[in-house]
């Protein structure tokens, strides 16, 4: 359940266009050195993909405050054409995580390991940023 001051939706971050998401969504990570949870999500599941957004995210503002954390698995729209479906439970291969949290940008795609369960309400993540250091990144998450 959101909390009465989340409104998804278009919002501002730092002037910049973004987008807030809320819902009972949660996720626990851990990126490099620094451990957090963030709160305030929402998850979409379709017979052909799954994401889950928590926080707000602005768009290419690698270095943006506000904390946020999207991963997207499956066909998506905009998705390689040779993705295969995440229509169900199980451990995928490919995908796009983000993460932003005080600054800190932590970016996987497309090689990150997520083990969905329990009818896709709740999973796992792993695996290593995309640029140098290749800080290694991993969490789970609950919708």
């Amino acid at each position: 359940m959101q909390s009465a001051a989340c409104k998804p939706g278009p919002t501002r971050i730092n002037g910049k266009p973004a987008t807030q998401f809320c819902g009972p969504a949660t996720a626990a990570i851990h990126a490099g050195k620094h451990w957090f949870r963030l709160g305030e999500g929402s998850c979409v599941a379709t017979s052909k993909f799954f994401s889950i957004n928590i926080g707000a995210i602005a768009p290419r503002s690698p270095n943006q405050t506000v904390p946020y954390l999207g991963l997207t698995l499956g066909q998506y729209p905009d998705a390689p054409k040779n993705r295969k479906p995440a229509g169900g439970d199980g451990v995928y291969h490919q995908g796009v995580l983000v993460i932003r949290w005080h600054g800190g940008a932590w970016d996987i795609k497309p090689w990150i390991r997520v083990v969905l369960w329990a009818d896709r309400t709740g999973g796992r993540f792993s695996g290593r940023t995309t640029a140098y250091p290749h800080t290694a990144v991993s969490g789970t998450f609950s919708c």
